[in-house]
């Protein structure tokens, strides 16, 4: 394939309709066996009109979802296969970037948080915020795996059960973990998150007495564990380690279900390694959300026996004042 940072360029449809479009052309070709680049071409046109032709054509077959081989033009991207497992494998089979994309909006996340994520991991430059953010972003939206809320981009259900899948995270009630995942999660922990969710972080660190009610003698960001994971927020004292997932305002009851599952793992993994290390120390896990719970999340927590601790009307005022101070 070739450079697998190209971007695709958004095709002719309708914003959202990038994906029905590649479809589309799906259909032509195996109906028609067209033969080259300038047959397609000049279909395209007659349903589309001219605009993006010529550029979102060449876009496909850059990408690979488009192959010309002796005379014969063949599509990549597959067939009959689940709405999910297309979206994942028409886009993040020829766009590095997608999953990461995706997995940073998991939160929420800015347009800025977004390209300097992709500035940072694939070197993409400061003038490539069109080509390499905006159109991603097209095509995410085009498969409803991302919605924009007020200049802000947040992944959706659909969104959320893919990450899921694919980043080896159990999955919430009625939907099955991919068997065919290959991603390490020690290179996606931690990410995924917005200026919501780092904030609350920070805060819950800060508090981590309360939320634990005990003394603790050491706390911690983003702490590693073996598995590869990273925990929002870890505590410690000469008797007990805490391992808290935190949940921001913008998290929805799908992210909240998963965030239970996480607490579930964690838990599960330190006492694996306080075993290891032959220590007596307790191993609690422990969920922090900054909005009221469902009862539906709620139930889920007693089921599973994981605490949940609701930030109070005072701590969300202080929390408030805390991003505003770092807003300014």
């Amino acid at each position: 394939m070739a450079d697998k940072r190209k971007s695709i360029h958004p095709l002719d449809g309708g914003y959202g309709g990038y994906i029905e479009t590649l479809e589309d052309i799906r259909s032509y070709i195996d109906s028609e066996s067209a033969s080259k680049r300038e047959d397609l071409r000049s279909w395209y046109c007659k349903e589309y009109g001219p605009g993006n032709a010529t550029s979102g054509i060449n876009s496909l077959f850059r990408s690979g979802l488009l192959a010309e081989d002796d005379g014969h033009i063949e599509c990549m991207f597959p067939k009959g296969r689940s709405r999910n497992r297309r979206v994942v494998e028409i886009i993040n089979d020829h766009i590095v970037y997608f999953l990461d994309m995706l997995n940073e909006a998991r939160d929420g996340a800015t347009y800025e948080h977004l390209h300097e994520v992709g500035k940072t991991k694939y070197g993409l430059s400061d003038r490539s915020n069109i080509n390499q953010i905006w159109w991603r972003r097209g095509w995410l939206e085009s498969a409803k795996v991302l919605q924009d809320r007020d200049g802000q981009f947040f992944a959706t259900d659909l969104g959320r059960k893919i990450l899921d899948e694919h980043f080896g995270i159990p999955a919430v009630k009625g939907t099955k973990a991919s068997k065919n995942t290959k991603v390490n999660p020690a290179e996606f922990g931690g990410k995924g998150e917005g200026a919501d969710h780092r904030t609350l972080k920070e805060y819950v660190c800060n508090i981590a007495e309360k939320v634990c009610r005990a003394k603790v003698a050491r706390r911690e960001v983003e702490y590693p564990l073996p598995s590869g994971d990273k925990v929002d927020v870890t505590a410690w004292n000469a008797r007990t380690i805490w391992h808290i997932e935190v949940k921001s305002r913008t998290s929805r009851d799908p992210d909240l279900e998963r965030g239970l599952y996480q607490c579930v793992k964690y838990g599960a993994v330190g006492k694996a390694m306080e075993k290891v290390e032959d220590s007596n120390r307790k191993v609690k896990s422990l969920l922090v959300v900054e909005s009221k719970l469902s009862k539906q999340v709620r139930d889920l927590a007693d089921e599973l026996d994981i605490h949940v601790y609701e930030l109070t009307p005072v701590m969300r005022r202080e929390l408030k004042h805390h991003r505003a101070d770092l807003a300014t």
